[in-house]
């Protein structure tokens, strides 16, 4: 099986870690890209495929599919994705994690994963 992962998936599992560590609310693109990255390293070891799927259009879907999630911010001279104020961790997993296979869920929580995320 292959698994895609989507920039809301990636941004919102991102969000998900940074919440816990910290409460930080804001990525830059970098970051995420260097997340998924991690992330599909640590799929790939344990013999899954996975693909991500990151591009422009995708970013600009998720700003319009989950606008009461997500806007575009910029922070310190760097673009990124912010979690809008009202929305919590809960919201989140509510969201972003009910759905996803097992393997990815574990690879979006790994401390290695996590750890690129400076977290």
């Amino acid at each position: 099986m292959c698994f895609f992962i989507g920039i809301e998936d990636l941004a919102a599992n991102a969000m998900i870690e940074l919440l816990k560590k910290g409460g930080q609310r804001f990525i830059t693109y970098d970051n995420i890209e260097l997340y998924g990255a991690k992330v599909i390293q640590i799929l790939h070891e344990s013999g899954e495929k996975a693909v991500l799927i990151l591009s422009r259009e995708n970013t600009t879907a998720l700003f319009r599919n989950y606008s009461e999630f997500f806007e575009e911010n910029e922070q310190k001279g760097k673009k990124g994705i912010a979690l809008k104020l009202d929305k919590k961790i809960e919201d989140l997993i509510q969201q972003f994690r009910g759905y996803l296979a097992l393997e990815v869920l574990l690879a979006f929580m790994d401390q290695r994963s996590i750890q690129v995320l400076g977290a």
